[in-house]
């Protein structure tokens, strides 16, 4: 039978489960009122007001985000296993709790989804500068590619993956690989994302 004990705790509003600070986008101003009101309502679920206490509401870097220090005091439901404690579920509310492993495998998901996204932006500019120069760009470095991709063949030069690690080009004239090392941040394993001369390989499930 399993062990289970409920910790509570000041967390960070991005995500419940640290120390850090939500990015939230708004099309008006955001006040400290509104903010409590919406880190409440985070996941679906509904804190006590409490529960949430913001500490700094500043503008963010790119004009249409905001940046807003809080802390939340919620509950975690930890679950003994042979490998030790794990969490299992945040609460949400009351009586209400979410699973860690689900909300896990959700942002795992929208990374993969958004970090294609990137590395498909890189291998059509990899197409344009093929057509107009006979060939693609013969290099091993990110960066070396990226600076001369950019600005002429794509619009920025985004060089991490959403995991924040740097993707990884190996290219000639002929043919290219550009790889996001994943969730793991080691290239070479199974959740690896790859683009083989302009082709997603089948995104990990």
């Amino acid at each position: 039978m399993n062990h289970r004990t409920l910790l509570m705790t000041s967390v960070a509003a991005c995500v419940l489960l640290g120390s850090a600070v939500l990015f939230a986008e708004t099309s008006g101003s955001l006040n400290f009122a509104r903010a409590r009101e919406i880190l409440r309502r985070f996941g679906g679920g509904e804190l006590p007001k409490a529960a949430v206490r913001v500490k700094s509401v500043q503008p963010g870097l790119t004009g249409n985000d905001v940046i807003v220090e809080a802390q939340v005091e919620t509950a975690y439901r930890f679950v003994s296993s042979p490998a030790g404690w794990k969490i299992a579920e945040i609460r949400l509310g009351d009586r209400q709790w979410e699973s860690v492993e689900l909300v896990t495998e959700a942002v795992r998901r929208e990374k993969n989804r958004r970090t294609a996204a990137l590395m498909q932006q890189i291998a059509q500019g990899l197409e344009a500068y093929r057509r107009d120069q006979g060939g693609y760009l013969t290099t091993d470095s990110i960066v070396t590619l990226l600076d001369q991709l950019a600005p002429r063949y794509v619009a920025s030069s985004q060089r991490f993956d959403l995991w924040g690690t740097p993707f990884s080009y190996r290219g000639t004239s002929t043919g290219y690989q550009l790889t996001s090392a994943g969730d793991d941040k080691q290239i070479g394993t199974g959740d690896d994302l790859i683009i083989d001369n302009g082709t997603l390989r089948p995104l990990p499930q």
